[in-house]
């Protein structure tokens, strides 16, 4: 499994290869979540080192407790379970749907991605419409645009493109999904921002366990793993935020 997990550019062929039965997909799903968890593990002493050196070497303020302070915030500001349904259930599927779901690079795909990117980060740029109706109905406006112009304008035949620029493309997807992980840690501390993908390393990590999934079973499949990846983070983090 390893084996498989660590050879990227044979990810397109994995669904077509492997018609798996659902039980199949289930353990291939926790199995893959045991590896990323112990993952998860190995790498956490690293992040804890990066942030000592922050604080003591570099003197700037805990980055690791500027995601606490978010989380807190916005658990404060939505309410818990509102928050809960957002983080466990809304947040991956916009997420995939940017990160994973055109991978196919069918038309359709691909314009359901950038739609959901426009709506996703059209939250930056439309934050001083205060009214949550007008705000999600513009940023729903904004999204449908996308996706009719992309649709329109996507050349055909993409899915037939060589192994190497999907791989390259596999892996960009992969650093991407992390690095927007760093508007956790807000207010970002710019003179250090070259330290910042440090502490992203988990949701890389977690983005190419998703993608394995995803070429390997399914996008639902892959929106499961990132579910239930959420939803562990989130009971175990609960007592301490």
């Amino acid at each position: 499994m390893l084996h498989q997990i660590f050879k990227v550019s044979q990810y397109p062929g994995l669904l077509e290869n492997e018609p798996n039965s659902f039980f199949d997909k289930l353990l291939n799903l926790l199995k893959t979540y045991g590896i990323l968890f112990l993952a998860l593990i190995a790498i956490s002493p690293t992040i804890l080192m990066v942030d000592y050196f922050v604080v003591h070497v570099l003197h700037y303020k805990t980055i690791s407790g500027a995601q606490k302070h978010g989380m807190s915030q916005f658990l404060h500001k939505m309410g818990y379970w509102k928050a809960l349904v957002y983080i466990c259930l809304i947040g991956p599927l916009i997420e995939e749907t940017v990160f994973r779901l055109p991978l196919s690079l069918k038309k359709k795909h691909i314009a359901l991605g950038f739609a959901a990117a426009a709506f996703l980060f059209s939250s930056f740029f439309l934050k001083d419409i205060k009214s949550p109706l007008l705000n999600l109905s513009a940023r729903l406006l904004l999204g449908g645009l996308v996706y009719v112009i992309c649709f329109f304008t996507a050349p055909k035949g993409l899915s037939v493109v060589g192994h190497r620029f999907r791989k390259h493309l596999i892996v960009l997807s992969m650093l991407l999904f992390g690095l927007m992980h760093i508007g956790n840690y807000n207010p970002v501390q710019w003179p250090v921002i070259w330290i910042y993908p440090a502490y992203v390393l988990p949701q890389i990590l977690m983005g190419w366990a998703i993608t394995y999934v995803r070429f390997r079973d399914g996008f639902w499949w892959g929106f499961a793993l990132h579910c239930m990846i959420n939803s562990v983070s989130m009971a175990l983090s609960f007592g301490h935020i």
